[in-house]
């Protein structure tokens, strides 16, 4: 819940907020389908490592409104192409990092928890490159093009 009341207050419109907010959730429902499909059960810590996705979907939805919408240089694709190569080059590093986890917690030490927790998060972080960069992208390139996007973002320190 303070998750949202710092997202609503850091940009004060409902379309971008809301768009964070969406993209997290769906990233928590992807992660909870891919361990029903895989048949992870909901321990302590594969429910770590859905909070864990939720905090890196929020960082890269977040990354992704603000470049969109505090950039004043360029048009609305070129902001989101701009925000895309930071945001996927950390995704796809992340995603290497828990596949190495999961064939050494698999193969090499077999460690259970650690396999449980590299295959949530491979599965998350594949629904968020989906949920950031084709739900929350569109949604903020509607939002910026239909509705004119004036914005003021204000900085939280927590």
């Amino acid at each position: 819940i303070l998750i949202i009341l710092v997202i609503f207050i850091a940009f004060r419109d409902f379309v971008p907020s809301i768009a964070v907010i969406l993209a997290a959730t769906f990233d928590a429902l992807f992660a909870a389908g891919g361990m029903s499909l895989f048949g992870i059960t909901l321990e302590p810590a594969s429910l770590v490592a859905i909070i864990m996705l939720v905090g890196y979907s929020v960082d890269t939805d977040i990354l992704l409104t603000t470049r969109v919408l505090k950039t004043r240089t360029g048009t609305v694709n070129e902001r989101i192409d701009n925000a895309m190569k930071t945001g996927l080059t950390m995704t796809t590093t992340t995603l290497c990092v828990m596949f190495v986890i999961l064939i050494i917690s698999t193969q090499v030490i077999k460690i259970d928890i650690m396999a449980d927790i590299s295959s949530v998060l491979l599965v998350g972080l594949i629904g968020d490159i989906i949920s950031t960069w084709f739900m929350n992208a569109g949604i903020l390139k509607w939002y910026m093009e239909e509705k004119g996007g004036k914005i003021r973002i204000r900085r939280v320190r927590i």
